[in-house]
């Protein structure tokens, strides 16, 4: 049988908990981005399907609208770092 002999320092259970904390954050900004995605393909699919009125009041040509929609990168502006 093994038994705690108290012998663990404070800094080692620290640092695990830390680990543990940056890859939540790592997950949860994963997560977003993944969600963000999902939202921009959505948004293309929409600017796809507009009529020409609402793309002229956009101030986008059909030819815009269409080359934006067959887009598969993420704007970096958009994306989640932190």
């Amino acid at each position: 049988m093994t038994t705690y002999s108290g012998n663990c320092s404070r800094s080692l259970a620290g640092e695990s908990v830390g680990v543990l904390d940056t890859l939540f954050e790592k997950f949860c900004i994963w997560m977003k981005n993944q969600l963000l995605k999902i939202r921009i393909h959505q948004e293309r699919r929409q600017l796809q399907s507009m009529s020409e009125a609402m793309l002229k009041d956009l101030g986008i040509s059909r030819a815009d609208a269409m080359r934006e929609a067959q887009r598969t990168d993420l704007p970096t502006a958009r994306l989640t770092n932190r």
